[in-house]
């Protein structure tokens, strides 16, 4: 699967395979939690790494483009998840997220979507932390906290697509003890890494339960990247809609704090 990764988004400089690495920007503002927005239902066609998808809704406009996405891990489950997301003019899709050009810095934007399988105690060694990280989208939000060598905000209660979310950043320094490409955020399923993408980024990462499967989207932004990257991010990720299969919200809060 590394291997696939590496192909698939290695132009597009954001994907999975070992590990990979880049330091974060600015320690991160406050997390104000976005204004929700209700997903529509869409009818899929079968997911394209980089094709758009034909969808009846969400709706596209002005100059947005509708895509197909897998989540990152799920393709090797029984139970695979592809959602639609509307990105924004200049966006390009890969087959698990999309970036605006580039997800380098000084000024790339990105996003994945992934399970999380497990973090990384040292993410340039990829030591696992001892016991695993448990299921629940609040022990990922305790363990990306705990992430050495970048710094962490609370974890914030909010929504995303209609979807009770956690939401976190996490600052990458100017510097880290090893390469970009060596520092890994998570592992999808095992081998499966995903990893910083430049030095001075902010990864907001925005977690949510979709039909008992922790779904994590990670975006990579840089003090250049826009003048507002946050909320390019959640006009993007609240025009989300999950195959028909996996569209009944959580329940109940994702995480408690």
């Amino acid at each position: 699967m590394n291997s696939i990764f590496k192909l698939a988004v290695g132009a597009a400089a954001i994907v999975a395979s070992s590990t990979a690495c880049s330091p974060a920007a600015t320690a991160p503002g406050s997390a104000a939690p976005p204004a929700s927005v209700a997903p529509s239902s869409a009818t899929i066609s079968s997911p394209d790494a980089r094709s758009s998808a034909a969808i009846s809704s969400p709706a596209a406009s002005s100059g947005q483009q509708a895509v197909t996405l897998t989540v990152a891990g799920s393709d090797v489950t029984s139970s695979p998840l592809s959602l639609t997301v509307l990105l924004p003019p200049g966006w390009e899709s890969f087959h698990f997220g999309a970036d605006n050009g580039t997800s380098s810095p000084p000024a790339g934007m990105a996003f994945v979507v992934s399970l999380v399988y497990s973090t990384f105690a040292n993410p340039c060694v990829h030591v696992q932390p001892s016991p695993k990280i448990g299921p629940t989208v609040a022990d990922l939000a305790t363990a990306l906290g705990k992430i050495p060598d970048t710094t962490a905000t609370q974890p914030v209660q909010t929504t995303i697509a209609g979807h009770n979310a956690t939401y976190i950043e996490l600052a990458i320094p100017a510097s880290l003890p090893c390469t970009p490409s060596e520092f890994d955020f998570w592992q999808d399923s095992p081998g499966g890494d995903w990893w910083v993408q430049g030095l001075n980024e902010t990864a907001r990462i925005w977690i949510i339960d979709v039909d008992g499967q922790r779904v994590a989207f990670l975006t990579h932004a840089y003090p250049g990247s826009a003048a507002d990257p946050k909320s390019v991010f959640e006009a993007i990720l609240n025009s989300v809609v999950f195959s028909p299969a996996s569209t009944r919200p959580s329940a109940s809060p994702a995480a408690s704090y």
